[in-house]
């Protein structure tokens, strides 16, 4: 789906929402749910066709391929995270979705420290 249809889905969603959550608020947050659950399936796609894309660039730098899997687990961790804490705070729970936030940052840094180590080999090995 393209973004032009994706924006306007989530117009007429919120619409919808901000409506009915006057009437009925756990059917407010229960199109808000829909949504995000479209998103996220919208969002796989993206990342199936991104992996496609770097697969091809992994084949020609062989030797590098693992920078490639701490990229994508990182947007992994980064998107669910803030997935699940946008509906924690639409939920009215926002200690948790900060909570959700402050471990997804934790688990970011934990990825990228291979990355940091391999930089530091490199400066520790670099001959002047």
């Amino acid at each position: 789906m393209n973004i032009i249809g994706i924006c306007f889905v989530s117009i007429i969603g919120v619409i919808a929402a901000v409506i009915l959550k006057g009437y009925k608020p756990e059917i407010g947050l229960f199109i808000v749910i829909v949504l995000s659950l479209m998103f996220l399936s919208w969002m796989l796609e993206v990342f199936r066709q991104m992996q496609t894309q770097f697969g091809v660039i992994t084949k020609e730098l062989e030797e590098n391929k693992s920078f490639y899997e701490i990229l994508f687990k990182i947007m992994g961790i980064t998107y669910i995270c803030e997935f699940a804490s946008g509906i924690c705070k639409d939920a009215g729970y926002s200690a948790i979705s900060s909570q959700i936030e402050i471990v997804g940052k934790m688990l970011v840094l934990l990825s990228g420290i291979p990355v940091l180590i391999a930089v530091i080999e490199t400066i520790k090995n670099y001959n002047i």
